[in-house]
């Protein structure tokens, strides 16, 4: 086992399209897997509006997102972690742009974006959005 490098941490977050974000709720962790993706500065993701992730955010803004990878017998693998301030997107530019590079990673169609960031900034949309900077990058990997 080793330390992966930033740029190695990156390039993991850049393949991967699922990855876990992490919370407290009344003094216990909880956690949801959720898409993501990554610009130079920030990881976005989002769960459902109104949801327990949402409530654990307004809360307390510290937050975990875990993004890990292996072979299926496990000789192979790499895990990266980003201890950082998740941020509730309100703003209908930031909305947008969130939606784009998320959208845009998953490989769907960007028809209709700007009714979803009108209606999510709105908060009658389905997600809530976060945004979370690049800080306190960590990871371990083996074999790849």
């Amino acid at each position: 086992m080793r330390n992966l490098t930033e740029k190695e941490i990156r390039n993991l977050m850049d393949e991967m399209m699922w990855g876990t974000i992490i919370a407290v709720d009344d003094g216990q962790p909880y956690a949801v897997e959720t898409s993501f993706a990554t610009d130079d500065k920030f990881l976005y993701t989002g769960t459902q509006c109104g949801g327990r992730m949402n409530r654990c955010i307004e809360k307390h803004n510290k937050v975990t997102f875990k993004i890990c990878d292996s072979t299926k017998d496990t000789r192979q693998y790499r895990a990266a972690i980003v201890e950082s301030e998740a941020t509730i997107l309100k703003d209908t530019d930031e909305i947008r742009h969130c939606l784009r590079i998320i959208i845009t990673k998953i490989g769907w169609s960007l028809s209709g974006l700007d009714a979803k960031a009108e209606k999510i900034a709105a908060g009658t949309g389905s997600l809530s959005l976060y945004r979370m900077p690049l800080k306190n990058l960590g990871g371990v990997g083996h074999g790849f």
